[in-house]
């Protein structure tokens, strides 16, 4: 999913792939990192998959000056 379309359909929950995007990070980074609990965003197992707060992900990204285009 590109990160326009993420921004122009706001969902209250990212998917790991969603965050990665919004990160600039790998899926497979964002996994470790959630399962290892190194990365300050709480996930949320729904499912059988990972969930994250977009609302602390977008705090995230302001506090670590990434830019969003």
């Amino acid at each position: 999913m590109s990160r326009q379309r993420m921004n122009r359909y706001p969902k209250p929950l990212l998917s790991v792939e969603e965050t990665a995007i919004l990160l600039g990070e790998t899926r497979s980074t964002l996994y470790r990192a959630v399962k290892a609990r190194t990365i300050p965003l709480p996930a949320i197992w729904i499912s059988e998959r990972f969930r994250i707060h977009r609302a602390r992900c977008t705090v995230l990204v302001a506090r670590l000056g990434i830019r969003l285009t």
